[in-house]
């Protein structure tokens, strides 16, 4: 496999890694599950509100994401794969930036007087404090979906399963050179 098919492969990740948090959370509210993370009150309610967080928060993140992966997709046939690899590692910080545009497009529909929180002052509070929270946890859930698909990168490239394409380059220059000692050419023959 080539880096690049790898990379366009890896923009599956966040939606696999959707797929387990959720997965996580079926089975962490069945009943006998569910006792104990209730009488557990630190580390087992936080890492279940942590998953919460990622699994409902695809309803924010999803459009954002699409567009992101589209890019990156057609970036990736264009662009060099060291590049593109680049590209990848910097897309959580571009992911929070379309996120929260598109939070903030979202709660520019709401914003009128009829909405509950009346006060302007605390308006702005919690407006501040919800893009705090997008801007947190879109770091790091886009980080931790990054070091995933680096992780699998390095495990494969260990495995030898991918290949950069400067050492395929290599490979077939040495080839062609073991076969043409090997296996000579006509002109070698003649006298």
């Amino acid at each position: 496999m080539k880096t690049a098919t790898y990379l366009r492969l890896s923009l599956l990740i966040p939606v696999l890694v959707w797929g387990i948090c959720l997965l996580l959370i079926l089975i962490a509210s069945t009943s006998p599950l569910k006792e104990f993370v209730s009488s557990q009150s630190t580390v087992p309610s936080l890492v279940g509100l942590f998953f919460m967080f990622y699994t409902l928060g695809i309803v924010f993140w999803f459009f954002p994401y699409l567009l992101l992966a589209l890019i990156l997709m057609v970036l990736s046939f264009i662009v060099h794969p060291r590049a593109t690899f680049k590209l990848f590692a910097f897309s959580p910080v571009v992911m929070t930036i379309l996120t929260l545009l598109f939070m903030n497009v979202l709660a520019m529909g709401t914003a009128g007087d009829g909405s509950i929180l009346s006060s302007s002052q605390i308006k702005d509070q919690g407006f501040i404090a919800f893009n705090g929270l997008v801007l947190l946890f879109s770091l790091i859930w886009g980080n931790i979906c990054v070091a995933i698909g680096m992780g699998f990168y390095k495990l494969l490239q260990r495995l030898e399963l991918i290949r950069d394409d400067a050492s395929i380059a290599s490979a077939a220059r040495l080839i062609n050179q073991y076969e043409s000692r090997v296996y000579p050419t006509e002109k070698d023959y003649s006298l």
